[in-house]
């Protein structure tokens, strides 16, 4: 029963993410404010990345379920506000209320699944919420779409609150059962200041106005964002992390980097289909599910137990991967060869990445400490937000200045060039992370 309500919460919340893509132009406009359209995605991460830093602090003093149960709830009431939203204004405050709420569950999420399941068990839980995130990728934009037509883009945020409830009420008994068995444990001795997790939000909302801008202001605003998120960094990860030292400062790095080039990259997809290969909209959505279907596999992968592979050695596997893909993507733009080349790209840096995320996050498990996991938790989970907004925004940048230069080449080419670029960074700091076991197969 447990592991059925982890996993219809996964559903839920992937659901309510392809579903939410899907509709939002169509409420973006439908409330008159097409202009703040951005805004509905950006404040969602920015409340995320504050969420992930403070409920990581909570988990390591309380234990897991309450921060879970206490970001579920924020998450439904941000999707019964989003749902009754009648202006822009009011949905972008929702969209916030539901990032907070996911950045809480996301955390409190993965620290469940490190306490709950043994060192096995813990690679194909994994790779189960990897499934859980490849199944909406196929069905939520349709359905999305679906429910839109019929009925108003509202039902795509109420629509997921019963199953939320549902799911709760399964995972009730033994997330309360396993809560009474909490110790707690000792505090850290160098828990996340507070001042470090607002900074970090207010450096990557300054670093995402400055992505929608080309002009000097947005100059100002970037090196304000770079600036804050140096001083509030160091105090977010493991010592250790400015140098890219061995083990969980590079396992943080690795993932960082990864999240950017993987997401920067998937974030364009749709919009180059249409303009270079003629795809429609609907049929750039699908092409979508490519990825996901990749990273499923790369997460089935790591958790075979005939890997004889450490897990230090699988990241660096799904970091070459990374690579090898966005060199090909670049090329396939550059180019512009035939669409088949560049959906056999995203495949395999969707199998990279279900390699290394997977990956990065049993490793953190194997390395943290019990009394700081929800720490170590929440600095993965930062770095991984932190990564894909800076790396997206500077990608958003090119796109902005190139896109009326003529040439779809010389507009995309770039983009893919700087996600080669940040994937083979990925690479070398998964090179630094040094041996780690592999609990499923016993190698190392």
């Amino acid at each position: 029963m447990f592991t059925i309500a982890m996993v219809g919460g996964a559903l839920a919340v992937a659901f309510e993410a392809y579903g939410t893509l899907t509709a939002m132009p169509d409420a973006a406009q439908d409330l008159g404010r097409l202009d703040l359209y951005a805004w509905a995605f950006t404040a969602f991460v920015i409340a995320q990345v504050l969420a992930i830093v403070l409920a990581g602090r909570l988990v390591d003093r309380i234990g897991p379920v309450i921060p879970l149960a206490a970001g579920v709830v924020v998450f439904t009431l941000g999707l019964l506000g989003g749902g009754l939203s009648s202006n822009m204004l009011m949905l972008l405050g929702f969209r916030a209320l539901q990032g907070f709420g996911g950045g809480a569950l996301n955390l409190a999420f993965m620290v469940v699944v490190a306490q709950a399941y043994g060192k096995a068990e813990r690679a194909w839980m994994m790779s189960i919420l990897s499934f859980c995130w490849m199944l909406p990728s196929f069905v939520g934009p349709p359905v999305s779409a679906w429910i839109t037509t019929t009925w108003s883009w509202h039902w795509v945020f109420l629509g997921i609150v019963p199953l939320l409830v549902i799911v709760s009420a399964l995972g009730w008994r033994p997330l309360t059962s396993m809560q009474r068995l909490h110790h707690d444990p000792a505090t850290s001795s160098n828990p996340v200041p507070i001042w470090a997790a607002i900074a970090a939000a207010f450096g990557a909302a300054l670093l995402q106005v400055a992505g929608q801008r080309l002009d000097l202001i947005a100059i100002g605003l970037a090196a304000a964002g770079l600036g804050v998120l140096l001083v509030a960094l160091p105090r977010l990860m493991p010592p250790g992390f400015m140098r890219v030292n061995r083990g969980l400062p590079s396992v943080m790095w690795t993932r960082a980097l990864a999240a950017g080039a993987y997401f920067a990259g998937e974030s364009f997809i749709p919009v180059m289909l249409t303009q270079l290969y003629g795809f429609s909209l609907r049929a750039a959505g699908f092409f979508l599910a490519l990825g996901a279907t990749g990273w499923t596999i790369g997460s089935l992968v790591q958790a075979w137990r005939g890997l004889k592979m450490r897990r230090d050695e699988i990241v660096q596997v799904g970091a070459a991967s990374l690579a090898l893909s966005t060199v090909m993507m670049t090329l396939c733009t550059w180019l512009e060869l035939p669409w088949v080349y560049f959906a056999v790209a995203f495949v395999i840096l969707g199998f990279g990445m279900g390699l290394l995320v997977s990956s990065t996050s049993l490793i953190n498990m194997q390395l943290s400490e019990a009394r700081l996991i929800g720490r170590n938790t929440s600095s993965l989970q930062v770095g991984e937000g932190l990564g894909n907004a800076l790396v997206t925004g500077v990608a958003g940048t090119i796109f902005a200045g190139l896109l009326d230069q003529g040439s779809i080449a010389l507009t995309y080419g770039p983009i893919y060039a700087l996600c080669a670029i940040v994937s083979i960074l990925a690479l070398l700091a998964a090179l630094r992370i040094g041996p780690v076991r592999n609990e499923s197969s016993g190698v190392g």
